[in-house]
């Protein structure tokens, strides 16, 4: 069977949510026995290590330019579509038993000559109207603010465009593929947790009083998140004994000022570190402190499998399946937060019991190959039945 997988993204190195996401599934794939092609519409280029990693997963890799121009705003079709029309032009080898979409950005494949759109399947990783809207409320920059609502009014339309081109959904969290299946009870659609394909999950010494937060710092999500802990928790904090606060991600070498107006007292900032495997193993735990945003925070999964207990908002636990008070403690208010925090510094027994419960809840639920190997199997099964039809 072959299966071509359309990215906005190269998926490698797997360094932030979405690609985790795509890697993980990519490598399952390739497990199960498909023959994958790769096409990729972004703005990196891959290094040559880059690719001849995923060469080891798939038998082809095309890439092909995203374009963008200022023009592009005032397009029906939002901007992350637009940029990548050249999608619909790429030369393909074609007799693809199945195309995966991985996103709403890469929309224009379903009009290459080489797709049929019946074989299309979408991956969803946020619900893009309202994860654009959530951005539009996490930005103070103005213009952006503007272009966050722009966007997520367009790719409210184009997700009504899309439901009459393609039937076949992946839900990356829970909670957005309840509300879709209740609205489009016709599709053929499926929670599918994003891949947990550890071997063996890390553990805290809960030696270390390192508070930890990992994501993307150009994000103007994560970017809030940051400054709500800094302004509301990290003072509180600076009263334990030998608390630091730790903040790694990628910048995309964008200036990192919005940190100059915070005591950073006792802050660590890794900036687009090549490894993270340190920053986990030396935390005691992980905060995610989003305000706003959609879909699952793959950051707080990632958390758990490297062994960190997490303390989270309701919005960076929500489309999980995890439990609060179980599997993860769960905080709005800023009192709170700083509450499960030193509740867990001064019970490490508790820490280590939560993370043991949240470890045992992904090894059950979040079977990614399992559940994607039944589904495929469900597909291959009605076509065949609409074959002999």
């Amino acid at each position: 069977m072959k299966m071509l997988v359309v990215c906005s993204d190269f998926p490698y190195p797997a360094d932030h949510g979405g690609r985790v996401d795509t890697w993980g599934r990519i490598k399952v794939l390739s497990e199960l026995g498909w023959k994958l092609h790769l096409l990729v519409c972004g703005k990196q280029m891959p290094t040559k290590e880059e690719m001849k990693a995923v060469y080891a997963y798939v038998e082809e890799i095309t890439l092909c330019d995203r374009r963008s121009k200022l023009a592009d705003m005032l397009h029906s079709i939002p901007m992350q579509v637009k940029s990548r029309s050249e999608l619909r032009n790429v030369e393909l080898s074609g007799g693809y038993d199945y195309v995966l979409l991985e996103g709403d950005y890469v929309y224009p494949i379903l009009d290459n000559p080489k797709i049929r759109q019946d074989t299309a399947i979408l991956r969803v990783h946020n619900d893009e109207a309202v994860y654009f809207k959530a951005l539009a409320r996490s930005t103070k920059n103005i213009v952006h603010k503007m272009y966050y609502h722009m966007e997520s009014s367009k790719f409210a339309k184009l997700q009504k465009k899309m439901l009459e081109k393609v039937d076949k959904y992946l839900f990356i969290s829970s909670k957005e593929f309840e509300s879709f299946r209740k609205q489009n009870p016709r599709a053929r659609s499926l929670f599918l947790p994003p891949p947990v394909t550890n071997g063996s999950f890390e553990a805290s010494d809960f030696r270390s009083k390192h508070v930890v937060f990992i994501g993307s710092l150009f994000m103007p999500n994560n970017r809030e998140a940051i400054q709500w802990y800094l302004e509301h928790i990290h003072p509180l904090m600076l009263k334990e004994p030998e608390y630091k606060f730790i903040i790694a991600g990628n910048s995309r070498k964008q200036s990192l000022s919005w940190l100059d107006a915070y005591d950073m007292t006792n802050v660590i900032v890794h900036d687009t570190p090549k490894s993270l495997t340190d920053i986990y193993r030396n935390g005691y735990l992980f905060v995610n402190p989003m305000q706003n945003g959609a879909g699952v925070k793959l950051k707080t999964i990632e958390a758990i499998q490297n062994g960190l207990p997490v303390i989270s908002t309701s919005i960076g636990y929500e489309g999980t399946g995890l439990v609060d008070n179980e599997h993860i403690m769960i905080a709005d208010r800023p009192e709170q937060f700083y509450g499960k925090i030193k509740q867990l510094f001064d019970q490490p027994q508790t820490a280590k019991a939560l993370l043991d419960s949240s470890q045992a809840f992904l090894r059950m639920h979040y079977n990614h190959k399992e559940v994607l190997k039944d589904y495929m199997q469900s597909l291959n099964a009605n076509d065949l039945v609409k074959q002999v039809l």
